[in-house]
């Protein structure tokens, strides 16, 4: 129950798309597939809102503020929005990450839901496990094999095939529940289940209360907001400055070892300057400025690194792209990356001091050519 599933599922979504043959996948740009259409192939589709009422006979990966579906997906569903809505078919898993999710419809086999807030209907049906990690989680539909996961609150309100293991601050069982198999829960308090609700053991297990950054759940809905910080930077950057951003981003392949150590050396610098001006009265004011500045380059230099890794997975794939979607991808996979237990950390600090020494190659290049222009 310890384990990050958000960032087992979204791992999982990624592995699926770079094992994917590159004739294998239909991008589609303006967020919407029509009721009478039929795409015989994978789709990957985005857009502010995106609504598939077609077919697809394969698989879908969408991302957008906002993406509904009420036609039929024969394969998997990988979905990355702001609000999902799930009234039609999905033949396969689905795989989720978002702020509010709510599934009226059919899923085939495994439903993998990591958000703020869930809602199975009870016009849903789940054809395998559910595994989830939200704030709140409202179970009424049916699920033919386990649940597994944890939340703030949980209500139980639908038949449910397997076991039901789970970790939670608030448990509701209402009457309308029924579990074949085995109940196991952790919990700060136990709660009442009447008799005939669960056919096998229930299993209680006491745990403190805990604040609000450790409810499960709410680490997905933090990675998200970190995400979308960084994009939006990238964006930005990409709009008024896209010339020099591109020409960053390309050059990160160069002397990726040469980079590596010179970033190392200009952070180490950055943060050993600015506490020796802390030291001087005089000094604290540009301490605080330099130490800011450390601090952001640090934080936003990953976004050219971002912009060249979703430039090579496209070219991978053998689609053409347009330097936001590699923004967009780039930057979302790098965050997989350095999220991973162990190797995540060890990943973002070889990324930044490589950014960081090619963004300062180019700025002393481009100031540079200023002064050989003599604008400078």
């Amino acid at each position: 129950m310890r384990i990050n599933f958000s960032i087992l599922c979204i791992l999982i979504s990624l592995l699926f798309i770079l094992t994917n043959p590159a004739s294998a996948a239909k991008i589609i740009e303006q967020g919407s597939i029509d009721a009478d259409t039929v795409i015989n192939d994978d789709v990957i589709i985005s857009g502010d809102n995106v609504l598939i009422q077609g077919t697809v006979l394969g698989d879908v990966m969408a991302t957008g503020g906002q993406v509904e579906i009420t036609g039929n997906i024969t394969g998997d569903l990988m979905v990355g929005a702001g609000r999902v809505v799930i009234d039609g078919i999905i033949g396969d898993d689905l795989r989720v990450g978002t702020g509010e999710l709510i599934v009226n419809g059919h899923v085939g086999d495994d439903l993998m839901a990591f958000a703020g807030s869930i809602m199975v209907s009870d016009e849903a049906e789940i054809g395998g496990d559910m595994t989830f990690g939200s704030g709140q989680m409202e179970l009424k539909g049916m699920v033919q094999g386990n649940v597994i996961g944890g939340a703030g609150d949980v209500t139980l309100a639908g038949p449910v095939g397997g076991d039901v293991d789970i970790e939670v601050e608030n448990l509701k069982v209402l009457q309308t529940t029924h579990i074949n198999g085995n109940l196991k829960y952790s919990s700060p308090e136990e709660v009442s289940i009447t008799s005939g609700i669960v056919d096998g053991s229930i299993e209680f297990i006491e745990e403190g209360r805990k604040g609000v950054e450790n409810i499960p759940g709410t680490s997905i809905i933090g990675w998200l907001i970190r995400y979308l910080f960084l994009l939006v930077i990238g964006l930005v950057a990409l709009a008024f400055m896209p010339n020099r951003t591109l020409a960053i981003a390309q050059a990160i392949p160069e002397n990726p070892l040469k980079n590596l150590l010179l970033g190392l050396v200009l952070l180490v610098a950055g943060f050993v300057v600015s506490i020796l001006l802390f030291v001087t009265v005089i000094g604290i004011p540009l301490g605080m400025i330099m130490l800011f500045e450390t601090i952001f380059v640090m934080y936003a230099v990953r976004l050219f690194f971002g912009l060249w890794l979703g430039r090579q997975i496209f070219s991978r794939l053998g689609k053409e792209s347009k330097p936001w979607m590699d923004m967009v991808l780039g930057l979302f996979v790098l965050f997989i990356l350095t999220s991973l237990p162990w190797v995540g950390g060890l990943i973002y600090l070889l990324v930044t001091f490589v950014a960081v020494g090619v963004l300062f190659k180019a700025q002393k290049q481009f100031y540079t050519e200023l002064r050989e222009q003599r604008m400078l």
